[in-house]
């Protein structure tokens, strides 16, 4: 049996677009999957659903943070029922003192009292009327 060159050409060409297509839908799945994975996790860290899960765990917060320098701070720490006064530098980080844990009440949301939300969208209405003359 003869072959002729060109049915050879033709089916080898064939398979090689055959073996590209397969690699090249594989590879964009993976690589969709890897755009997701990545779009997903910084989804995650903007959102702050990290910090929610860990706020169950109050063992250590930071309640107050003053800079005293462009590489000092003094940091107000509560750990376990106990207030450290910290000093941190580039280098170290100090306990200055120990304190007990104060208990302060949260602060609350206070709204101002005759604010009314109409009467006050009423006076800018009438304040930026423009009366068609």
């Amino acid at each position: 049996m003869k072959t002729s060159p060109s049915f050879l050409n033709t089916a080898s060409a064939s398979e090689a677009v055959a073996g590209d297509s397969v690699l090249m839908t594989v590879s964009g799945a993976l690589a969709l999957i890897i755009l997701v994975m990545v779009a997903l996790a910084w989804l995650v860290r903007r959102s702050g659903l990290t910090r929610r899960f860990n706020e169950g765990r109050n063992d250590i917060s930071v309640v107050a943070c003053k800079s005293l320098g462009s590489r000092e701070r003094v940091v107000l720490v509560d750990v376990q029922g106990h207030r450290l006064v910290l000093g941190v530098t580039a280098t170290q980080i100090s306990c200055l003192t120990t304190l007990e844990k104060v208990d302060t009440p949260a602060p609350e949301e206070s709204v101002p009292v005759g604010v009314d939300f109409p009467a006050v969208l009423q006076k800018l209405r009438q304040k930026y009327r423009k009366d068609p003359l």
